[in-house]
């Protein structure tokens, strides 16, 4: 190490260690004299230093959260390393975090965080951007995006046009085929919100087709998939590294074990991901600067944006700089793949559970689309599905795959009878809220008729996409590509479930749905064509 070098002739290695015992008591006391003057002191497991409360953890992570929202009540705090969190279970405690009013002092979701400012993520687009009116400008942009009605047309075909790819691909398989239903979907979700972004095909669907057959059902070039495969590679990286960036201090997550492998991947990830995303956006541009061509994808409205070609332009905003496109395309196929992914897959799990909830959501998707079960939907045919609806957010209230979402103040509060000093953190737990037995009558059956009534208790407690300000402004998206697939899967084909219970990699914020295996064969009353 070259600061060795530079030390005096007799340090040795007893001084060395003597140095790194001094350094480590100079940490463990600094880390519990923050730990015994904290204000406001909550219950909640004892800390460690390093590890904070984590060695408590012996389930998942939300499982985890569940039982210290039993054994502590409904408000407690966790430390993760040498961070504090505030943990609230009940909705009612969400409603100063997510107001509406851009004077909120909860708008920051992070803070300024360094761990993700070197991953790219703290100063750019709209997930996790600390910087807030760099964030109102992005989100303004995203969000007009998303609400044109030539971004819907684009979602609608899109979404039809990739489950016929993928249906395709399981009836090539056979009958007898096992879908691993969140490998296929991951696939679908992420070739489905690249196209809709971008415009640009990203053929993960074919490249994991051809892990199973060698038989080519698509004339793509082999140089082609082997780019798409390592983007997507790097893309699904990036995102198991959130967490280490985020919670982890910068000496230890460069220098401990282990821990400075996971960073040196996510670095080379982040800029083979900004990289790639850098490169389309630049041949848009000569694209449309070129040939005059209006696209209708996220990527071309966000370049046209504020242009003369914009419609909705205003007066008081400037043009989009490539480095804040990339940020918001980055943003979006991040949210709109790995979540939506997790969420179809726990839906699907549970109509299969359930045959009632089937028979009744067959009822409704003959009453609209008839005989025909080969159609492509519409946006008409999706906003008909109440009932198809109510399923999607009694799987969700059942499992949250994004069971928590948290909150800073950027100024001194006042929040549950106690004043809070600026950049406090608050995790709002979803999953604790739409399960709290103080609300929800058998919190722990699945019941979607519950979303059908105009109770006042559910309309207020439950939480799917967030809210406030910062509500996902790709519900719409989301919501299009479930009930999407409900439609096209349930009307025409009869579902088995292989496995009676799925399994979930619980992390911080949400859950990565693993081993739901389906089989499907042609539904005994419809002729395919």
């Amino acid at each position: 190490m070259a600061f060795l070098q530079n030390l005096p002739f007799h340090f040795n290695f007893k001084s060395f260690i003597d140095l790194l015992l001094f350094l480590t008591f100079i940490y463990v006391g600094h880390f519990y004299y923050n730990y015994f003057t904290r204000v406001n002191k909550l219950p909640g497991p004892f800390p460690l230093p390093i590890i904070g409360s984590l060695w408590n953890k012996r389930d998942g992570y939300n499982k985890w959260i569940l039982k210290l929202q039993q054994q502590y009540g409904d408000v407690f705090e966790v430390w993760l390393s040498n961070k504090r969190k505030i943990y609230l279970c009940r909705t009612e405690y969400f409603d100063k975090l997510l107001s509406s009013s851009t004077k909120t002092k909860w708008l920051s979701r992070v803070g300024d965080n360094e761990g993700l400012h070197e991953l790219g993520m703290n100063q750019r687009g709209i997930l996790v951007n600390d910087n807030l009116d760099s964030w109102k400008f992005n989100r303004h942009f995203f969000s007009q995006a998303m609400l044109t009605p030539s971004f819907n047309i684009k979602a609608i075909d899109t979404t039809n046009e990739i489950w016929k790819e993928m249906e395709k691909y399981w009836n090539a398989l056979g009958d007898d085929y096992q879908i691993d239903l969140s490998e296929w979907m991951q696939r679908f979700t992420i070739d489905t919100i690249i196209e809709i972004t971008t415009g640009k095909r990203a053929y993960t669907l074919p490249v994991y087709f051809n892990k199973f057959t060698t038989k080519k059902l698509v004339n793509i070039p082999p140089t082609i998939l082997d780019d798409s495969e390592h983007f997507i590679h790097n893309l699904q990286k990036y995102n198991t590294v959130f967490t280490t960036f985020a919670i982890f201090p910068y000496y230890i997550r460069h220098y401990m074990p282990i821990i400075r492998n996971i960073t040196k991947v996510g670095l080379e990830c982040r800029d083979n991901v900004h990289g790639k995303i850098m490169e389309i956006i630049k041949n848009r541009r000569k694209e449309i600067e070129k040939n005059g061509i209006v696209f209708n994808d996220m990527l071309s409205l966000l370049i046209m944006a504020n242009t003369e070609r914009d419609k909705s332009s205003r007066p008081d905003l400037r043009l989009m700089t490539d480095d804040e496109i990339l940020g918001n395309i980055r943003d979006a196929f991040i949210g709109g793949s790995e979540t939506t992914t997790n969420a179809t897959c726990v839906l699907i799990y549970y109509i299969c559970k359930h045959p009632n909830v089937l028979k009744k959501l067959r009822q409704e998707l003959d009453s609209v689309f008839g005989e025909d079960h080969n159609r492509p939907f519409t946006l008409d045919d999706l906003a008909k599905l109440k009932y198809c609806e109510a399923v999607i957010n009694e799987s969700a209230r059942m499992h949250h795959v994004t069971h928590s979402a948290s909150r800073l103040n950027t100024e001194p509060d006042e929040l549950l009878g106690y004043q809070w000093p600026a950049r406090s953190e608050f995790i709002m737990f979803y999953e604790g809220g739409n399960k709290n037995p103080l609300y929800w009558k058998d919190p722990e059956i699945f019941n979607p008729d519950r979303f059908l009534t105009d109770d006042k208790i559910v309309k207020r407690n439950f939480i799917f996409f967030g809210g406030g300000i910062r509500q996902c402004p790709g519900k719409k998206l989301a919501m299009i590509e479930m009930k999407g697939i409900i439609t096209m899967l349930f009307r025409k084909y009869d579902v088995t479930l292989i496995n009676d219970e799925f399994h979930y990699k619980s992390m911080i914020f949400n859950s990565v749905i693993e081993g739901v295996f389906i089989k499907i064969t042609p539904r005994k009353d419809v002729v395919l064509s």
